[in-house]
């Protein structure tokens, strides 16, 4: 009895048994001369592996003839179709991925280094891990990257969090920083911790920028941009003479608004005059908690620059 031929192996018609594969040879080889990638084209898979090389877009016969053009256009679409197939099931992940990245990154308005950085990083991860969470690598190699920038990316951690669920994404906190962790094993990179230095600029221009700030301005006679001056100094003085350890591993952003608040009680004092800025309006302006702010400046800020501001007024 003769064994009939059923994709690719030699079966019996009666029982099913598949007795050995058939090695069918190909419908035709490119020449040696050219790229090993596309070279066969086998026949129990009716179109192949792929059609042709993967860019190529102007098709060939067996024989080695170019098709007509009303062929070429059948198989290009066909060749795009099988492109995008592929591209939805195989990277759709990495996709939803990286378009999140995109519009996080414009919500936080970051510059295009950190976005490409980020994607580099994400792109090393998912080599050498198995990632069961993409959103959650991807935010942390986002906050990698911008700590990376220092102050030209000042955005702290409960942004990137609130950003990414804001498009319906869950990106917890501790989550978030446990992966980063991770994102630093694997990259192999070193990175410092954030300090409050690195946040001082964009807090003032936030406390600056409100409504609130500029009409208590006005009202006492104080210049916009002699002000921030004065104060941005005052700040950067108070956070040299504030060591890491005083500092206590408290939050640095949160840190920052504290500085200010204590700055602007100094800037009183000189100008004999009472505060411009009070903790609810700072808080309010920079997004953070006003009782976070108070027990900074209470228990760091106030003992070592207010209780004897003549001084140690910096």
């Amino acid at each position: 009895m003769n064994a009939v031929e059923y994709e690719g192996h030699y079966v019996c018609p009666n029982c099913g048994l598949v007795i050995e594969r058939c090695m069918a040879p190909p419908l035709f080889h490119i020449s040696s001369e050219e790229h090993v990638r596309g070279a066969w084209v086998y026949p129990e898979t009716q179109v192949g592996s792929y059609i042709d090389y993967k860019d190529a877009f102007t098709f060939r016969d067996s024989r080695g003839n170019i098709v007509s053009p009303k062929n070429q256009a059948v198989y290009k679409r066909l060749k795009i179709k099988a492109i995008q197939d592929k591209t939805r099931t195989l990277c759709a992940t990495h996709y939803r991925a990286f378009s999140a990245l995109r519009q996080v990154s414009e919500i936080l308005s970051l510059p295009i280094i950190v976005k490409e950085r980020a994607i580099n990083l994400y792109r090393h991860v998912i080599r050498r891990l198995k990632v069961s969470n993409h959103i959650l690598l991807m935010a942390a190699c986002l906050l990698h990257a911008i700590r990376e920038q220092k102050m030209h990316a000042p955005v702290t951690l409960m942004e990137i969090t609130e950003a990414f669920e804001s498009l319906g994404y869950k990106v917890a906190p501790k989550k978030l920083l446990k992966t980063v962790f991770v994102v630093r094993k694997v990259a192999g990179v070193h990175q410092e911790l954030r300090k409050s230095e690195e946040y001082l600029p964009r807090a003032i221009d936030a406390l600056l920028g409100s409504k609130s700030v500029l009409l208590k301005l006005e009202e006492k006679g104080v210049n916009v941009e002699e002000y921030k001056k004065e104060l941005t100094n005052v700040c950067m003085k108070i956070l040299t003479e504030t060591k890491s350890k005083e500092r206590g591993g408290r939050r640095p952003y949160t840190f920052t608004a504290a500085v200010i608040y204590c700055a602007d009680k100094l800037l009183a004092l000189r100008r004999g005059s009472s505060s411009i800025l009070t903790q609810k309006l700072i808080a309010r302006s920079l997004g953070v908690a006003e009782y976070s702010l108070r027990d900074h400046y209470n228990v760091i800020l106030k003992p070592k620059f207010l209780s004897n501001p003549h001084a140690k007024s910096p």
